[in-house]
Order: structure tokens, then C-alpha cells, then sequence
């Protein structure tokens, strides 16, 4: 049988790998009237630490007790070292299934860097495909304005993912559109299609002039504005085609 504990809400420290970013006060409001009127009916989790307990599951939990002035709290406490710490709050948070998707994919690449899995062994070790993860972890090429209002709901994934494709400026343009005339993802893919594809293959002509190797060098300086992207998300890339140059400006924020 699970044993629970009685600690001091004032000895836990927020976890350093909860993938969630964005906590709606009004849930916490009510979260917290329905402690106060039936109690804490699920414990949170956390783990010992050299300054008292980290959180593992149950932020929202934690805050809504806080809030009602409550000086202790039930836990379940648990060994886990820093990797097992990751991945319990990352699969607590994508089990509730409220998790936005730039926060999902914040949740995957951390797992990463911190595991060193790669996309198919952090796949199988947390019960997803490899292309949920591939194309979540995709959706943090897009610009933070993008990734924002995919945040707030303002803009579904789909939105979002048939912008990849384009620059900075074309998201940010792109995005306007959408929220100004309120269009669904297949209205998006139009009017991209209509407004950037289809001025993209105009100009192709001018880049094969350079010739073979000129498109390779392009080519890879995408691919590698793209890893880094994953990275930084503060890193920027602009093209410009002129007549006689192609023009690639890297952005790297100091």
C-alpha cells in the first residue's frame, strides 16, 4: 500500500522539468474551492532533495494548496534521480492531455538533451510514435509569435504546421491573416499556396542559374538553420534573392 506523507509545503521547490509553462489561474481558483470544501483527494509527488523535496507531479495541486493558506500537504515520496525526475513529470503532464503542443515538444527535446535518447528510444520509453514526436518537436522551428499563439489557442497545431515552410517574416504575415480573417487550417494552406509557393517556384529559376553547387551550399545552410533552431529559438534566418546574389542572414541573439 501506498504510504503518504505530511511535509511542509514550504520545503518544496517548483520542478525543474515541468514541461508546462503556462498555468491558468482561474483552473487554480477553482481547483483550490474544491480542496477547501472536499480536501486533497490525490497527493502530489516529489522526490527528496538537498534542500527539502522537488516537486514530480501535481504543480497545479501544490499551487492551489499554497493559495488557500495550507502550511502542510500529502506526498507520495520517491526515489528518482535527475533523468527519472524528467520523465515521470513529463508523462504525468502528457497523460492529463492538456498540455499545449509548443509545451509537449518543450517536454520531448529536454527529455533528449538530458537522456541523450534518441527520437524512437524516447518514443518507446514514454508509449508514443516516433513521427508524434518528430512532428511536435517540428513545431519549435516556427516563430516564438507563432508558437505564442498556438499557447493561447488562438491557433490550432495544424495552423502552425503548414507554416513550417516558410521564413520569419512570412509566419508573422501569415498568422495576421489567420487571426484577422479567422481562417480554418485548409484556408491557411490556400492562401499560403496562393501567396508564397507559388512566388517560391517563380524565383527558382534565379537560384539554378548559380548552378548545382550553389543550390547544395543553400540547401544545407536550411538544414542547419534548422537543428540549430531546435536549440535556440531565438536564432533567425532571412533569405533574399537578388539578381546577381542570394543573400542567407544568420540572427544569433548575444
Amino acid at each position: 500500500m501506498t504510504q503518504y506523507q505530511l511535509i511542509n509545503i514550504d520545503e518544496i521547490k517548483p520542478n525543474q522539468y515541468q514541461p508546462r509553462s503556462n498555468f491558468d489561474n482561474e483552473t487554480i481558483e477553482e481547483l483550490a474551492l474544491s480542496i477547501k470544501e472536499h480536501g486533497l483527494i490525490q497527493p502530489i509527488t516529489v522526490r527528496e532533495s538537498y534542500t527539502g523535496y522537488e516537486l514530480i507531479a501535481g504543480e497545479r495541486r501544490y499551487r492551489a494548496c499554497k493559495s488557500l493558506g495550507h502550511k502542510q500537504i500529502n506526498a507520495i515520496v520517491i526515489k528518482a534521480n535527475e533523468v527519472q525526475a524528467a520523465t515521470l513529470s513529463l508523462i504525468e503532464n502528457i497523460q492529463r492531455e492538456d498540455l499545449s503542443p509548443i509545451e509537449e515538444a518543450n517536454g520531448y527535446l529536454q527529455m533528449i538533451r538530458l537522456t541523450g535518447l534518441t527520437q524512437q528510444q524516447l518514443a518507446h520509453k514514454i508509449g508514443k510514435k516516433q513521427t508524434t514526436i518528430s512532428n511536435k518537436i517540428r513545431l519549435l522551428n516556427l516563430n516564438n509569435e507563432v508558437q505564442d499563439a498556438i499557447n493561447a489557442k488562438e491557433i490550432t497545431e495544424r495552423h502552425g504546421r503548414a507554416m513550417l515552410s516558410l521564413n520569419e517574416k512570412q509566419q508573422k504575415e501569415v498568422l495576421q491573416a489567420i487571426l484577422n480573417k479567422d481562417l480554418n487550417v485548409k484556408e491557411t494552406e490556400s492562401f499560403i499556396e496562393t501567396n508564397y509557393v507559388k512566388e517560391t517556384k517563380k524565383k527558382k529559376g534565379s537560384i539554378k542559374c548559380f548552378g548545382i553547387s550553389a543550390q547544395l551550399i543553400i540547401n544545407s545552410f536550411r538544414d542547419t538553420f534548422k537543428k540549430a533552431k531546435a536549440f535556440d529559438r531565438s536564432i533567425q534566418m532571412a533569405e533574399q534573392d537578388n539578381d546577381e546574389d542570394y543573400i542567407i542572414t544568420i540572427t544569433i541573439k548575444k
